[in-house]
């Protein structure tokens, strides 16, 4: 099985590197085109029944586009669909996202996506697979924004619940019926800030792990993870009674729980854009090798040094870093004598 794998792992990778720029964008007009189907979908499935198409042009754009593009599509799409229940409601939304960037902006550009992400991905039913997938790439500085997310979840729900129960406006109604009812339905909800406090637990402890020494850290801190994340939500479903149907959270934290395993499977294969370090010894010296990214280095600082082996020879990094070193040395002990 592990074989099987390895064998699909490398045959990705390969495909990855030859159509880097044609898969990139293909992934990401996918992505694009699945989160404009699960906002339209928990929002509002009738709204564009025969006009798909416009969906798929959406899609088309946000994979030629910036990745920021992408999100801030998906937001407004968001927004949009929101504004069909209430107005003042999509405006609050944005508002939040205003002021949570306002305020925390400037800590990490891949906030936006990691905020969308929760409630994008809780519509399917695998959003607990956020805290630890992300722990395992970005930093504790990237928490508030999974609070966020979660907020954004929780108000979307909230909306969908005021839509439910409200069948028709009349003229005299409050026009701020809808934010009071949110308002009321955020601040009452204990479900909200079990999953915030479990999301961060979760995030903090796999983070933990994975930068720690240990061998096979990143696959133990997302096993303690999802344990964590389990007794957390069981806990406080006992000491609160929230209610949950223990046996599809425990489905969903199990699948999700897999498909962080996955990632991070395929991560270290495919990812180009981070810095590559190795680490090697002999019985005199250690080797250290920095990998860096071709477009992080300006063309004036790019110094490539080509070491060409002769025809039917191996090449071995540390035999040639050896002959280097002694060469250093041979001319050091001449130019002393001299």
């Amino acid at each position: 099985m592990m074989m099987t794998l390895l064998v699909l792992k490398s045959r990705i990778k390969n495909f990855y590197e030859k159509h880097y720029r044609i898969a990139r964008s293909f992934l990401r007009m996918c992505l694009a085109f699945a989160a404009f189907l699960i906002v339209t979908g928990e929002l509002n499935p009738d709204g564009y029944e025969g006009s798909y198409w416009l969906l798929v042009l959406g899609a088309v754009v946000c994979g030629v586009a910036p990745d920021i593009i992408s999100a801030l599509c998906v937001l407004l799409l968001a927004c949009v669909e929101i504004s069909q229940i209430s107005l003042l409601a999509a405006v609050t939304v944005l508002l939040l996202v205003l002021v949570y960037f306002l305020l925390f902006g400037r800590l990490e550009k891949r906030q936006l996506f990691l905020m969308l992400s929760i409630p994008l991905l809780s519509a399917i039913h695998i959003g607990y697979a956020v805290p630890l997938v992300a722990a395992l790439y970005v930093s504790p500085v990237m928490i508030p924004a999974v609070l966020m997310g979660i907020l954004l979840q929780f108000a979307m729900r909230g909306i969908l619940e005021y839509s439910a129960a409200v069948t028709a406006v009349s003229d005299t109604e409050n026009i701020l019926s809808p934010l009071q009812y949110l308002m009321d339905y955020l601040l009452r909800n204990q479900l909200m800030v079990v999953t915030m406090l479990a999301f961060c637990l979760t995030f903090v402890c796999v983070y933990v792990i994975r930068r720690g020494k240990y061998k096979y850290g990143p696959q133990i801190g997302i096993l303690v993870g999802t344990l964590l994340l389990m007794t957390v939500e069981l806990l406080s479903n006992i000491i609160l009674e929230l209610n949950m149907d223990l046996a599809v959270l425990t489905l969903q934290v199990v699948i999700s729980m897999v498909i962080t395993y996955v990632i991070q499977f395929f991560h270290i294969t495919l990812d180009y854009h981070g810095t590559r370090k190795l680490q090697f010894e002999d019985d005199e010296y250690y080797y250290y090798v920095t990998a860096v990214p071709k477009f992080k280095v300006a063309v004036v600082d790019k110094t490539v040094t080509r070491i060409v082996p002769d025809e039917g020879d191996s090449f071995d990094l540390k035999e040639e870093l050896e002959k280097a070193l002694e060469e250093e040395e041979a001319e050091a002990e001449s130019e002393n004598e001299m």
